[in-house]
């Protein structure tokens, strides 16, 4: 073998540490071109400017190479010697995809299989491995003070990375499970006076049912959870979390459902991860579409590093999507009728059609036509068919919003089914008791933005979307939601709109919805010229300030004062809180939330100005933990409230009658048997308001009482038990149903005295078992009158399409009600049903 090293002679051999020079040189594949001159572009910046900073965010628009670039970032700093480089991924699938890429590159790089590799330590290859191989409590990278050094540390999709990682730090138990039961035993008493309603309904191990285990309950006792759980640190379940949050337990929420159990910490432990937290640089990879701000306190980050990307400033926009709303088109391209046109097989079809969905719930009338449905093992498999071009089939996605990537021929239409929707518990809590905060809606609006990203991979890339569903149509059209979009899909949603309006032109002038509908679809996928350039033209135009300071103040001054409550300075954490509140904190409801943070802070430093905050916490939030002393209860507000006046002031709200109807649809949507109880019955609360009654839901505000109460007129109430959820071929009321509207009738005799009030049962049968019995008079209502009441409200809102809303008079509503049947008496006389009752 010839020594070519002792032919160089004294010549040494220097590593190249320029990115650019670095690509050069790889041994990469003979279709692996030049670098494109966006990535030459920022490998430059980063090199001459900011190779050694901390912390620094690389964005660039899908399709990029986003991968290449960090890959060279990484052998840059391995070549000058800075130490170890490691590449991690949310997920493994993402794994397979960038080692594929680095092999065709020509990168020296190994993977993690369960040990650490040599050739990684002497730094002489780029580790990539996916996120969960570092982060979980029996980490091979190390926990506390032995851990592994890394120098350079790259994190691929930060944002889903953030998700990962707050599941390796989350202990999740099964209902069933003998740790579920102890910890629930454990806390029962308290968190049943949390809901005696909805403890009942976990006993009964209902999947939707939850309560939070209030955290002075939870502060007091930690020590006998911790007791419970190191006996079963051999279960997965327990193990991988266990070495993370058993020091700091004490400072975990509790969630607990009739289907499992959730304990997860106050913010992330990054501290015991020192692999990530001493390593020299991280590179934190986002998309262009992603609002940044979660980065701070899912992974430490500042609001310095936050404002100041690695990016191509002047790229505002990449690829083209066609958005398409057709229920806005016509009413009758509803998602029924989207569902039965798109699930259909087709075998002549050249390209891919992809719908993904917020669960599996969502996937069954899809599966009905046909369509196939993804899950964990077969999700891989068909993608690699629409790949291979097979595009028969329509394939259903669900709860996938990241980590799939369908480019051009796989997916030249994407179906984007219904509004995102939280799985975890305490997802679920922020979204109860913060549902119209500016947090949750960045929340839903980066996951539909996710998943509007999954069929447009590259600059050159199109596809048509297209958006079902009332509750994603409500949020789409919302302005506040929109403001937490990026501006590249502000504006598609905007050019969406309008879209819209041109369509609806031609359904006038005689066109059928089905055939518009489609010919907007085959107009993208033919790609008609005037088509891509007037999509040109519109995003030409964008504007990319999309700076959302408070939000990232907001977002500092949490991750300030968990730092400090967890130092043990709790007073001087509750002061940052307080001084968050007063700066950006306006809505009641938001004041409360924060209130009861710190409350939840104080409650070790004193249990008594702890209980007062969470006294002021409940009565600005009524959804938010119900104080251990010391509650007001106050009546439903009577104060100047007119039926008429509040529905119309309900229809001023609103710009125009499309508007009201996608709220109007997204609350009647849900008025259905099969809908899970905690969306019902904030749809019936909604339902009492578009009816102009006041209304609020006792067992959700004050732990007790009925499911929601309706003030009817000055000294009458609707008092109403939602059982909507009870299997439908059920005969028979049974006597747990019978005794929790005893319970609510004894609720409010208690607070509302000896006042009219009319007892209502919402189940889908009317007669009472033998051994059930009701203390009180109670009517039924069965699907066929909610039906009935649906559609009437439906029919009198429909009066209004033509109206000005502003100059409506109060005879015109007077009369509507009436002619639908919707006075008080028509709805006592016509949509209730007396029980059957044995005798």
């Amino acid at each position: 073998m010839v020594n070519f090293g002792k032919k160089l002679g004294s010549v040494a051999i220097k590593k190249k540490v320029n990115p650019l020079e670095i690509y050069d040189s790889l041994d990469r594949a003979s279709d692996k071109g030049p670098l494109r001159p966006v990535q030459r572009e920022i490998l430059e910046k980063w090199y001459n400017d900011r190779f050694d900073e901390k912390d620094l965010i690389l964005k660039l628009h899908t399709g990029q190479g986003k991968t290449l670039t960090g890959l060279l970032m990484l052998q840059s700093r391995l070549n000058k010697g800075t130490g170890p480089a490691i590449y991690l991924c949310p997920n493994n699938y993402l794994v397979e995809q960038t080692c594929i890429q680095a092999e065709s590159f020509g990168f020296n790089y190994s993977k993690y299989n369960g040990e650490i590799p040599d050739d990684f330590i002497d730094e002489k290859a780029i580790l990539i491995t996916s996120v969960q191989a570092m982060f979980n409590g029996l980490s091979k990278f190390g926990i506390g003070r032995k851990y592994t050094e890394v120098s350079t540390f790259l994190m691929d999709d930060a944002h889903a990375c953030i998700d990962a990682i707050k599941e390796a730090c989350k202990i999740e138990l099964k209902q069933g499970s003998a740790p579920y039961q102890e910890i629930l035993e454990l806390f029962g008493p308290e968190i049943e006076k949390q809901g005696v309603g909805t403890y009942a309904d976990i006993l009964r191990q209902e999947y939707d049912a939850f309560l939070t285990v209030p955290y002075w309950d939870w502060q007091e006792k930690h020590n006998d959870v911790a007791k419970i759980l190191s006996k079963y640190t051999s279960l997965n379940e327990v193990k991988f979390a266990w070495q993370i949050i058993k020091d700091i337990l004490r400072d975990c929420d509790c969630y607990i459902s009739g289907n499992k159990l959730e304990i997860i910490p106050y913010s992330i432990p990054l501290n015991l991860f020192g692999s990530y937290v001493y390593s020299d640089q991280r590179i934190f990879m986002s998309a262009t579409v992603s609002d940044d701000s979660f980065l701070i306190k899912g992974l430490g980050l500042n609001a310095e590093t936050i404002q100041n990307p690695l990016c191509i400033d002047e790229e505002k926009w990449s690829g083209e999507k066609m958005m398409l709303i057709p229920s806005l088109i016509d009413p009758s391209l509803n998602r029924s009728e989207v569902v039965a046109m798109m699930a259909v097989p087709m075998k002549k079809r050249k390209y891919g059609v992809v719908a993904l969905t917020p669960g599996f719930k969502w996937t069954k009338d899809w599966g009905k036509y046909h369509s196939i449905i993804a899950d964990k093992k077969n999700i891989f498999k068909e993608v690699e068919k629409l790949k291979n071009k097979e595009y028969e089939n329509t394939l259903v996605i669900a709860n996938r919003y990241d980590g799939i990537d369908l480019p051009d021929h796989t997916c030249r239409v994407l179906i984007l089914d219904s509004a995102p929707h939280f799985d975890s518990l305490y997802d679920k809590y922020i979204e109860n008791c913060r549902s119209n905060s500016d947090i949750t809606l960045i929340n839903k609006a980066q996951k539909i933005e996710q998943g509007l990203g999954r069929s447009v991979r590259g600059e050159k890339d199109y596809s048509a979307i297209v958006l079902i569903g009332t509750e994603l149509i409500k949020l789409i059209r919302s302005k506040k939601t929109r403001e937490y979009f990026s501006a590249q899909t502000r504006m598609q949603i905007e050019l969406g709109l309008e879209i819209v309006e041109y369509a609806k032109e031609d359904i006038k002038n005689g066109a059928n919805p089905v055939t518009s509908f489609n010919g907007l679809i085959n107009q993208s996928i033919d790609r008609d010229q005037d088509w891509k350039e007037f999509y040109t033209q519109k995003m030409n135009t964008i504007s990319t300030n999309d700076s959302k300071i408070d939000i990232l103040h907001i977002f500092s001054m949490e991750k300030e004062a968990i730092k400090e409550y967890m130092l043990g300075n709790y007073k001087k954490s509750t002061l940052i809180i307080q001084e968050l509140i007063d700066k950006y904190i306006k809505d009641s409801e938001e004041k409360g939330w924060y209130l009861q943070e710190m409350a939840k802070f104080m409650y070790p430093f004193s249990k008594t100005e702890s209980n007062k905050l969470q006294v002021i916490a409940h009565k600005n939030n009524r959804y938010l933990l119900k104080p251990k002393n010391g509650m007001e209860f106050s009546k439903i507000s009577k104060i100047s409230w007119k039926r008429i006046e509040s529905i119309k002031q309900k229809l001023e709200n609103y710009n125009d009658y499309e508007e009201l109807q996608i709220d109007l649809n997204s609350t009647l949507d849900k008025l259905r048997l099969s809908v899970k109880a905690d969306d019902f019955e904030y749809a019936f609360n909604d339902l009492g308001k578009y009816l102009g009654f006041l209304t609020e839901r006792p067992d959700k505000e004050w732990k007790e009482g009925p499911d929601n109460l309706w003030l009817l007129g000055s000294n009458e109430y609707f008092l109403v038990e939602c059982k909507n959820q009870v299997d439908i071929s059920r005969k028979e009321i049974n006597k747990e149903e019978t005794g929790q509207m005893n319970n609510a009738s004894a609720w409010f005799k208690k607070n509302y005295g000896d006042v009219k009030v009319n007892r209502v049962l919402i189940i889908p049968t009317k007669t009472v078992s033998r051994a059930a019995g009701f203390t009180e008079e109670v009517k039924i209502m069965r699907e066929p009158n909610l039906r009935k009441l649906v559609n009437k409200v439906r029919d009198f809102y429909s009066e209004f399409k033509t109206s000005d809303f502003n100059s409506l008079s109060e005879e015109q509503i007077q009369t509507h009600l009436n002619t639908h049947q919707l006075s008080v008496e028509d709805l006592i006389n016509n949509y209730l049903e007396e029980p059957r009752i044995y005798r």
